[in-house]
């Protein structure tokens, strides 16, 4: 294959390997969630790669009988919805959370063992080169040139 297939290709799978998402600053009122009660949480996303990300979007859903709730007082509580977009991610360890107060959920309304209740997915995402391209240009002191010439008396 040549380069521009082979980039498309990585452009394909660079969530996957180089994207990373993570359900964090969960919070509720007691020690341990009650039937129905609400708590909130955030979604971190992580990006390892070089390339930029832009335009991200993530699509949130409660399960196992949860529901959640975008962030905003009159939000309801449904079964899942799509954030709004993400600052730009960094290349190399670039981090960023949802945007906004933290999202809700709601917990189901009868009792049940540990599940999972909550779950984000990458929804949306665009990708630019200007770390690859601006990032890695820095100086070098083996692109030079010099001058010899001999210097005679006057």
């Amino acid at each position: 294959m040549g380069f521009f297939d082979d980039m498309t290709d990585a452009l394909k799978t660079y969530p996957e390997t180089d994207v990373k998402l993570e359900i964090v600053e969960v919070d509720f009122p007691d020690q341990a969630l009650n039937t129905a009660e609400t708590a909130t949480f955030r979604v971190q996303v992580s990006n390892n790669g070089p390339l930029e990300l832009t335009n991200v979007t993530l699509r949130i859903k409660g399960l196992n009988g949860a529901t959640v709730a975008n962030n905003g007082a009159a939000a309801p509580f449904v079964s899942e919805f799509v954030t709004q977009e993400l600052p730009t991610i960094a290349g190399h360890n670039g981090v960023e959370k949802t945007v906004g107060s933290p999202l809700k959920f709601k917990a189901p309304g009868s009792a049940q063992p540990a599940r999972n209740l909550v779950s984000a997915t990458l929804e949306g995402w665009n990708a630019n080169l200007n770390h690859i391209l601006i990032g890695h240009s820095d100086p070098l002191e083996s692109v030079k040139a010099t001058f010899a010439t001999e210097v005679v008396p006057k």
